[in-house]
């Protein structure tokens, strides 16, 4: 067995474990919600994007980019290539000054391996969001796509001093596989997209500590610095927020799409 699959045979065992506890209050699980409103909204960004085929047409992409983490009031600044493939993979690898560190997410399973080269998984509650980080209009098309998934208008908000149209969307999975939309409840993210621009500013969803999915943190990523790169409109500023806290903030300086990566490039 090697490393990863151990990982991941453990994590999956303390998921289990977790939801398992969760389940024990009986909840229905949620149906399939397709709004109108949402969908049109939904459809206007995609096109200020460059359009859905365009936008669909994006099977993965490389991207250089200058990094700064905040960790416990310090800045640490470094350079990095990000990788995303699809939907599921994204993975994040880092040269700092003490060394490389790696994020590496992958379809559910994620892992971060430090500068000694030891590796940590990332549980499933909080891998399950994470793999299109970087390129959230391509989760958008996906989405649309995908009659499965909610779409939903939660409103016309005020947030970060401007307006934003909110739509949400969810995984809704059968009810032999959750009973209790459990699992559809994690796949839960909030889009926050410009009134005017239809750029997508935004989003949000849920963190939680790795053996508990019912504590709920804030995670947050927001977007700006929009530039067209092959007639796709890719937000070159990224920066991360966790329980109200900025972790990280990335300024892209080179994008490339469609470099042919395979799975072996987000495994370890």
């Amino acid at each position: 067995m090697t490393l990863r699959q151990f990982l991941v045979a453990f994590g999956s065992v303390c998921i289990l474990a977790s939801i398992t506890a969760a389940q024990q209050t009986p909840s229905a699980p949620p149906t399939v919600q397709r709004d109108p409103q949402a969908i049109t909204i939904l459809t206007q960004a995609l096109n200020a994007a460059g359009g859905t085929s365009a936008v669909v047409g994006v099977q993965d992409y490389t991207a250089t980019a200058n990094v700064t983490y905040y960790w416990a009031g310090e800045q640490v600044e470094g350079t990095a290539v990000l990788k995303g493939r699809g939907t599921g993979q994204f993975r994040v690898d880092a040269t700092l000054p003490d060394g490389m560190r790696c994020w590496d997410f992958n379809n559910g399973t994620g892992f971060f391996r430090d500068v000694d080269g030891t590796v940590r998984i990332v549980p499933y509650q909080n891998a399950v969001n994470f793999g299109n980080l970087a390129f959230p209009v391509g989760r958008l098309a996906a989405v649309l796509q995908d009659l499965s998934a909610s779409i939903t208008y939660v409103g016309l908000e005020t947030r970060g001093g401007g307006q934003v149209q909110h739509l949400r969307i969810q995984e809704v999975f059968t009810g032999d596989v959750d009973p209790h939309g459990t699992y559809s409840k994690l796949t839960i993210r909030d889009f926050f997209i410009d009134p005017t621009t239809f750029q997508i500013v935004g989003t949000a969803d849920m963190i939680h500590p790795d053996n508990a999915v019912t504590i709920n943190l804030t995670h947050e990523m927001q977007f700006s610095n929009f530039q067209t790169v092959n007639g796709i409109l890719v937000p070159f500023s990224i920066v991360e927020i966790r329980g109200g806290q900025q972790t990280y903030a990335v300024q892209l300086n080179q994008v490339t799409f469609n470099t042919g990566l395979q799975n072996l490039d987000f495994e370890q």
